[in-house]
């Protein structure tokens, strides 16, 4: 562990962190002293990112894990206590989802975003919150989205998903506090390479660009920089609600 940053001495999970916003996330808080687990499923990029967090002098490990299997969730917090001797961060950031109106949406796809967007989060919460006691506490942030606060067409389980995301949150703070705080981020739109995966064209992108006041898209760093926020000690008195980073888009009307 570095004993320089805001995060030194500390010890990070971060789900979903072999690309996009978990990547960068993972990433920023090594920089900022925490040693880094990196869980995902897909181990080639996870390994990938762990072994770069390394070669910038940080401290980090690869835990394959499905974070809706509650096994695996285990596993990966004794791996992570193991490695680095606690657990004081969990950023639970994996998603994976369909989109569909509820007529069209398959159950398996509702099922597989709701256990990844909402029931890994209750894991996380069930099986770490103990874990981090064991050393004073913690924190832990969860990846919601504008989507938990506003909705869109025929985003039926992932809106209901980021919308459950924020009552989890409250109640994970209530239920724990103070030693352990629980807080959201929203990120708004923010580029990663899943744009790219699904392939959505230039011209869309301008026009979301053109949606926010900040007149551009999110990158993971604007979201990796508040999620380091939330986890150090400046945000002491934090807890039980969420941080927008949007770059202003909920602020229009039209």
């Amino acid at each position: 562990m570095s004993d320089r940053g805001r995060l030194a001495g500390k010890a990070a999970i971060v789900t979903g962190a072999a690309s996009g916003i978990g990547e960068v996330t993972a990433q920023v808080l090594a920089r900022e002293g925490a040693s880094v687990c990196v869980a995902d499923v897909n181990a080639k990029d996870g390994k990938r990112v762990a072994d770069q967090i390394k070669a910038e002098g940080g401290a980090a490990i690869f835990v394959r894990t499905d974070v809706g299997k509650s096994a695996q969730v285990i596993r990966m917090f004794e791996r992570t206590e193991k490695a680095f001797g606690r657990v004081d961060i969990v950023h639970n950031n994996a998603i994976w989802f369909r989109h569909g109106s509820a007529t069209e949406l398959d159950e398996k796809d509702w099922d597989g975003t709701l256990n990844i967007g909402l029931k890994a989060i209750y894991l996380a919460a069930k099986y770490g919150i103990p874990v981090m006691r064991k050393t004073g506490g913690g924190v832990i942030i969860n990846t919601g989205s504008v989507h938990s606060l506003v909705s869109f067409a025929e985003a039926t389980a992932y809106d209901a998903a980021k919308a459950g995301v924020l009552g989890l949150t409250r109640t994970l703070a209530i239920d724990y506090g103070p030693d352990i705080r629980v807080c959201a981020v929203l990120p708004g739109a923010i580029l990663t390479p899943l744009w790219d995966d699904l392939q959505v064209p230039q011209k869309e992108r301008r026009r979301y660009a053109k949606m926010v006041p900040a007149n551009r898209l999110g990158t993971g760093e604007d979201i990796a920089n508040a999620v380091v926020f939330l986890a150090s000690d400046e945000a002491s008195f934090i807890t039980g609600t969420s941080l927008v980073v949007d770059g202003g888009m909920l602020a229009r009307t039209e």
